[in-house]
């Protein structure tokens, strides 16, 4: 989860207000050492389209979003941020998302590159629960 501190929350601008009842802000700490999506999510409405950058905590709730219904929202592109447990690197590592699949219990992350976190999950039997070919969600 990530979460907020009311140090780092930004008085509204005049200029570019944000939507009622939203807040900006300066920053926002990861409240775990888990894996977390850059999400490119992109909403249609009166011919106008509006890109969104969104950071997900988790998969359930990226699952949540790319299943959610809305006649011209879609997911444009999602890269998984993994912290070095899951990727076996010195640090963490921000790739582009082809697939999400469960294993079992466990999620699989399969990249763009081929690679999949965890490594032992890759080639096990799993079910596609998020590809990057279906990313539309409406």
């Amino acid at each position: 989860m990530f979460e907020t501190n009311d140090m780092g929350r930004l008085e509204d601008s005049l200029f570019f207000p944000p939507q009622p009842g939203a807040h900006r802000w300066a920053y926002v700490a990861l409240a775990s050492n888990q894996e977390w999506f850059f999400v490119t999510y992109e909403a249609v409405q009166d011919e106008a389209a509006h890109r969104q950058q969104l950071l997900i905590p988790g998969p359930q709730y990226l699952l949540g979003l790319a299943s959610r219904g809305g006649e011209g929202e879609k997911v444009i592109e999602v890269q998984l941020v993994s912290p070095p447990w899951l990727n076996e690197s010195g640090g963490w590592k921000m790739q582009p998302l082809r697939r999400v699949r469960i294993v079992g219990r466990r999620f699989c992350y399969e990249l763009d590159d081929g690679n999949c976190y965890p490594f032992e999950l890759a080639g096990q039997p799993s079910k596609v629960m998020w590809s990057s070919e279906g990313v539309s969600v409406g």
